[in-house]
């Protein structure tokens, strides 16, 4: 404070001396030449003007010797320092906005200076983000386009900050000071003197200042100016705060993937990218959007004309070679990122080292805390990261605090990881290895309660029973590593109980083919109920596989030792992988009988989780049975245990299942919001194979609904899902359901090319039921085209297939067709079969809809054969009993479309 009022006293009696000398001269001149004459009166005038004068600059030289000298200076000497830039290519956004910021210059006050930065007048802007993501670029472009806005000078200074040495402040002041205009000999000792000097000289000027790469806060905060005509722009890795009067720090991240290829064409060549996007477009992403890859990349292809594109995406397509092709002389990836990885702390560095090693995926808290075995050691050390852009954070609130490292970055810390010392890397291995088996064992246990005592929880907090699927989903690749790795180590014991917990997770996550085998293998010492646990994962994958009598040699296999034998919760948990292989292969009486056992079982043992899992099945197999009824009840039975247990995903799944019962007991205004909702849950979880198949099921029930241009959409954004996915068998699916709503709009041939397609792609399936069910569908546009002798042919043969695997619903649909061809061909006794056959099935279920479709081609054939008073007296007792029976006078099943109205 002392040292600015002595610094304004000073300008002032500068000012005063000057202006008392000009005084002097107009106000005793008039008085000296009235006294006396010619020589003498100039004389005497002469000397009194020196007199003053003297007196002026006395005063003015020892008020404030430094200050006198530099504010002329700083007047005079206009400094424009600012380098060149490569131009700053997409993400308007972050530009227009420090435009916006710096142009709004106003005057220089002038004024008393404040006393700190909370008071401070002038502009200062942080710009921070990772390495390479362009903010210097970003920063010197924002400053040449305002450069005429601050005629006092722009000055830049590269604080050093992202390497071994950062600058000093006192360096920088000095330097600051330099270019200022003050001799070196008159730059202060102190920092605080240096720092209180340069506001003095700034403090009414319109000055820019770019402090490029700043180490930190402290660094910065002394080279800052208070007039209201300046403004700062830093740039740092780290998100900057350096007082009241800085804006939020303005966050520099990657370009989109239209920046991105702005990017690579500007370097590359505009034509050249546009010429092949697609594979401009991988290379992008190779690059991981990142600006400095990208210019890297570029320039080395505008410089090597015979460099393809398809030869460039080549060279990155390895991961591990890819950062040794993104340097160039002036500029390396990997010597922009070392800066900062030197910069962490050593147990940091290790722990974000052997993370990045891991499949890539979301990253929490909790698993800095298993390598560094502290939660408060992982919370700071995942805000060291944080704070230097090595990572960045991802995800709400302090409980599902989450982050996210960029590709090259997680590349480049891996290989790091790898210098390590083999004794080093094997320690973090383990510890992270035991981890993976205490969080799964610990989540699993929420399905299979005897491994509730296998974890305390003390060594696994933070970790939420009720998100267990979504977890494993998530880190389902780092477990396969953790069996991997395990193994590896010799922690055979800890790899299979791993291996034993995913098996809970089955529905929930997507093995490769062939994996099981692997993934599921018992070490000779392993306990009873892992190896059975095991063996039961490795029938479910076969299964899955399509193998389901491989899957009952696992299960069904005599065991000779006493300590194999399953106990009663084991033999109910196999009794529903059984009853599923029995559905694949098409036998769906002994799939009820086994499924049923499995149920009564489970409820016995308590086993809530698998409870619900067999019901669901039970459901369904009801369902096929022709009790759609008992099928409705056992799955909403299933939907509460699963609410209860507040899994999202079973949720999800059991409310598409009980829609498609609704379907089946012609109840589609009740099964339309279940489906909505499941589909919207599946988006949340990002289950795009569950998604795709409610968006089939509910398409069938907009069919019901008579909304058929929506039931079509929903097909296409099904196809759309199960395409790219390689799911034949659902887009077979899904052509099979489009058949009756093209017919239902009239356009048949459409219908039956989209049919063809279908058989097409289950026979090369070798799916005989999906076949059948499409052949049915065939045969019935048959007839719909007045061609029943040609329609009995693919009805046969869906009769003869459903009829062997025990479908009883579709078989009555097959039944119910045929009838109706016999019926138009003119063969009663062959058409009162079917009708018969196919009544008995609706008649033993709640079809009542189905039912009265079938009595309405029966009273049709009964009036063609001239029994009038059998068709009259069955038409008064049927609606009499069947209400949905009257709304459907005059029904044809030759024209109307199967089950809609």
């Amino acid at each position: 404070m002392a040292d600015r009022l002595s610094s304004r006293r000073s300008s002032y009696w500068a000012t005063g001396a000057l202006c008392g000398t000009v005084a002097a001269l107009s106000a005793t001149g008039d008085i000296i030449f009235d006294l006396f004459d010619g020589s003498t009166a100039i004389a005497v005038g002469g000397g009194t003007a020196v007199l003053i004068g003297g007196l002026a600059w006395y005063h003015s030289a020892h008020a404030q010797p430094g200050t006198a000298v530099a504010q002329p200076a700083a007047r005079g000497v206009v400094r424009h320092e600012l380098p060149s830039t490569a131009p700053w290519v997409g993400r308007r956004t972050l530009l227009d906005g420090l435009l916006a910021t710096l142009r709004d210059v106003p005057a220089p006050t002038g004024g008393t200076l404040s006393v700190g930065l909370s008071h401070s007048q002038s502009k200062i802007v942080a710009v921070h983000g990772a390495p390479g993501t362009g903010k210097t670029t970003l920063a010197l472009n924002a400053a040449h386009r305002v450069k005429d806005d601050y005629p006092d000078g722009q000055l830049h200074l590269a604080l050093r900050g992202d390497g071994d040495e950062p600058m000093t402040s006192a360096d920088a002041l000095e330097e600051l000071l330099l270019r200022l205009g003050v001799a070196r000999a008159d730059i202060p000792a102190r920092v605080a003197d240096r720092a209180a000097r340069l506001r003095t000289l700034t403090n009414d000027l319109r000055l820019l200042m770019v402090l490029d790469n700043a180490h930190n806060a402290e660094q910065v905060r002394p080279l800052l100016p208070v007039g209201a005509g300046c403004a700062v722009l830093i740039t740092s890795r780290r998100a900057l705060s350096v007082g009241d009067v800085a804006r939020p720090p303005v966050h520099v991240s990657l370009p989109n993937e239209d920046d991105a290829l702005s990017v690579l064409a500007h370097w590359a060549g505009e034509e050249r990218i546009a010429a092949d996007l697609a594979t401009a477009l991988r290379i992008t992403r190779f690059c991981g959007r990142l600006p400095l890859a990208l210019h890297i990349v570029g320039s080395k292809l505008r410089n090597r004309p015979d460099l393809s594109l398809a030869q460039m995406r080549a060279r990155l397509e390895d991961e591990r070679e890819r950062l040794r092709e993104l340097s160039r002389s002036d500029s390396s990836l990997e010597a922009c990122l070392g800066f900062s990885h030197r910069e962490l702390s050593e147990p940091t560095r290790a722990a974000f080292d052997l993370i990045a090693s891991l499949p890539a995926g979301r990253l929490t808290d909790w698993h800095f805390a298993s390598v560094l075995e502290s939660r408060r050691t992982a919370v700071e050390a995942c805000d060291e990261l944080v704070e230097v852009s090595l990572m960045e954070a991802d995800g709400g609130g302090e409980a599902d605090r989450g982050y996210r490292v960029h590709d090259l970055i997680r590349v480049y810390a891996a290989e790091q990881y790898d210098r390590l010392p083999p004794d080093d890397r094997r320690q973090l291995e383990a510890r992270l290895v035991r981890a993976l088996r205490d969080a799964v064992v610990h989540l699993a246990a929420s399905r299979a309660p005897e491994l509730a005592a296998e974890v305390s929880t003390e060594r696994v907090a933070g970790l939420d029973r009720s998100s267990a699927a979504a977890w494993v989903s998530g880190e389902q690749k780092r477990l396969e590593w953790a069996i991997g790795r395990g193994r590896s180590l010799g922690m055979d014991t800890e790899a299979a109980e791993i291996g034993e917990a995913l098996s809970y997770f089955l529905n929930d996550i997507t093995l490769p083919s062939g994996a099981a085998d692997w993934l599921f293998s018992a070490p000779s010492g392993a306990r009873p109920r892992v190896r059975r646990s095991l063996r039961r994962a490795r029938a479910t994958m076969a299964l899955a596989e399509g193998a389901p009598d491989t899957a009952l040699s696992l299960l069904v296999s005599d065991d000779t030792e006493t300590e194999e034998r399953p106990d009663a919760v084991d033999r109910a948990r196999d009794e529903m992988v059984v009853a599923a292989a029995h559905a694949a292969k098409r036998d769906f009486r002994d799939a009820l009988r086994h499924i049923t056992g499995a149920v009564d079982g489970l409820r016995t043992a308590g086993d809530s989780w698998h409870v619900l899992n067999s019901l669901e099945k039970l459901g369904e197999f009801q369902r096929w049975r022709g009790k759609p009824e008992l099928a409705e009840r056992s799955q909403r039975e299933a939907l509460r245990l699963a609410e209860q247990t507040g899994d999202l995903r079973a949720c999800a799944r059991l409310r598409r299942t009980l829609a498609e019962t609704l379907g089946y007991l012609r109840r589609p205004v009740e099964a339309a919001p279940l489906l909505e909702e499941a589909i919207h849950d599946f988006r949340v979880l990002n289950d795009r194979r569950w998604e795709g198949a409610s968006l089939y099921a509910l398409g069938k029930i907009y069919r019901l609904l008579g909304r058929r241009d929506e039931a079509l959409d929903c097909y296409r954004r099904a196809e759309e899902i199960f395409g790219p996915m390689g799911e034949r068998h659902w887009v077979g699916r899904v052509m099979n359901a489009r058949i009756r709503v093209l017919a239902g709009m009239g356009d048949l041939e459409a219908a039956r090319e989209t049919a063809g397609s279908a058989i097409e792609i289950f026979r090369q399936l070798g799916d005989e039921m999906w076949v059948a069910h499409t052949q049915r569908d065939v045969g019935w546009l048959h007839l719909k085209a007045g061609r029943p002798a040609e329609a009995l042919g693919p009805l046969t043969h869906a009769v003869e297939v459903t009829e062997r695997a025990g479908d009883a619903y579709a078989n009555a649909m097959a039944r119910h067709l045929r009838g109706v061809a016999h019926r138009d061909l003119s063969r009663p006794a062959e058409a009162h079969a079917d009708f018969d056959a196919a009544l008995s099935v609706y008649r033993s279920g709640d079809y009542a809809w189905n039912e009265a479709a079938v009595v309405h081609d029966v009273v049709r054939a009964l009036r063609a054969e001239g029994r009038s008073e059998e068709a009259a007296a069955l038409e008064t007792g049927t609606a009499a009993a069947n209400p949905l029976f009257t709304g459907m006078h005059g029904r044809n099943g030759a024209e109307a479309v199967p089950d809609e109205d």
